[in-house]
């Protein structure tokens, strides 16, 4: 394992190496938006090195990668520049993507903005569409409320499901997990260890600042409003070999957009995790690398 920063526009962004300069090379895009690599890493870098070059970064304004200041402008596409550039920098020609939850959304507009660079996409539990996923988590917050017999947030939840503006809705859904609470993490991870990703941070060593970035980069994204835009009219048009992993009890790649996803394009393949929520790769780690590794060896 290698580990250091690449400057870019003035932003020194933190990169980590996985694996031999003889395998095929990818870069791992994570979620949150703003949740880091750190995670990803601690799960599946070891496994994943065995076969594949792994390239994983924490996006500009994240975890290990310098702050984002107020006055500075950012969006979607600095963050595409961001890969183009440290792609150039490591002397890459091309390189698949691997992209979690808003990961695969930004996996998904790299690709269409710079085609001739990816070659193939792996996104577990992507988020296509902000609107349809706000309104599937709130599906699901539902189910929470009922279980925990709290009618008036179940109406609440109701009444939020009628918003048709995505910006809107999102708004809403953020305020609706705030306050589920703990049962919260329920949404996201079907088996016990539901405060994994809590523990570990605790466990490691990155100082609590630097976990706090995630909160300017997540508003600055939201307030430029591009992360907004729905990616599912555009599927049809990417033409590289796909793999999508879903969690059987993940609410954030709703159905209509695994709908949308398996059109019959014979480039596509879903994978169904039974036994996960939104992080496949934490609860079934050696089915999640088997599933990658015979994709990326059959396309």
């Amino acid at each position: 394992m290698t580990s250091g920063y690449i400057q870019v526009e003035n932003k020194n962004i933190y990169y980590e190496v996985h694996g031999g300069t003889h395998l095929p090379v990818f870069l791992y895009l994570h979620g949150g938006p703003g949740a880091g690599s750190y995670d990803f890493i601690e799960h599946q870098g070891q496994r994943l090195s065995k076969f594949m070059r792994v390239i994983a970064i924490d996006q500009r304004g994240v975890l290990r990668s310098d702050p984002i200041a107020d006055e500075e402008p950012f969006g979607i596409f600095d963050l595409i520049k961001d890969c183009e550039a440290i792609r150039k920098q490591l002397g890459i020609e091309k390189w698949g993507i691997i992209g979690h939850s808003f990961g695969g959304y930004l996996a998904v507009q790299y690709q269409l903005h710079d085609p001739e660079r990816v070659t193939q996409l792996l996104l577990e539990c992507p988020m296509f569409d902000l609107g349809s996923s706000a309104r599937s988590l709130i599906t699901g917050a539902i189910k929470e409320y009922n279980r925990l017999g709290k009618d008036k947030m179940v109406e609440e939840c109701s009444v939020a499901l009628k918003i048709t503006n995505p910006e809107n809705l999102w708004n809403e859904c953020i305020k609706i997990l705030r306050d589920l609470g703990v049962h919260k993490d329920n949404l996201y991870v079907y088996g016990e260890e539901k405060q994994f990703f809590d523990h570990l941070v605790e466990k490691s060593g990155i100082p609590k600042e630097n976990w706090e970035r995630a909160g300017s980069h997540q508003q600055k994204l939201y307030q430029e409003g591009e992360i907004f835009e729905s990616l599912l009219p555009r599927l049809n048009s990417i033409n590289c070999p796909i793999l999508l992993m879903k969690g059987k009890y993940d609410w954030v790649t709703a159905n209509n957009q695994l709908t949308v996803f398996d059109n019959g394009q014979s480039n596509r393949q879903i994978s169904m995790f039974n036994h996960s929520g939104h992080f496949p790769r934490f609860e079934e780690p050696e089915l999640y690398a088997k599933v990658i590794k015979e994709f990326i060896s059959q396309s």
